[in-house]
């Protein structure tokens, strides 16, 4: 098993022939602690599997960033691209 890192979470990597021999501990792992786990196989296709709340929260979120940036663009209110990357350098830099 290998576990990866992000900001928010930590989250194991397992290959198939393991989560195909554990898959009723790791839905219970997924579904009961909110985790997610990578699946990964011999000829590099990868999955992640996540509960469905999970899956439902981020679908919607992701839906409602989408309806905000695009009213935001609707009202003018954004910035040019070259805008945007010397304030993202000048962040960097401070």
């Amino acid at each position: 098993m290998t576990v990866f890192c992000t900001k928010e979470k930590m989250m194991q990597a397992v290959n198939y022939t393991s989560a195909r021999n554990n898959l009723k501990t790791l839905i219970d792992n997924v579904c009961d602690n909110n985790e997610e786990v990578i699946i990964t196989t011999k000829n590099d296709k990868t999955v992640v599997m996540m509960s469905l709340d999970e899956y439902n929260k981020t679908h919607a979120q992701l839906k409602r960033d989408v309806q905000e940036a695009i009213a935001e663009v609707e009202r003018g209110d954004f910035m040019s691209i070259d805008k945007a990357f010397e304030k993202a350098k000048k962040a960097y830099r401070d």
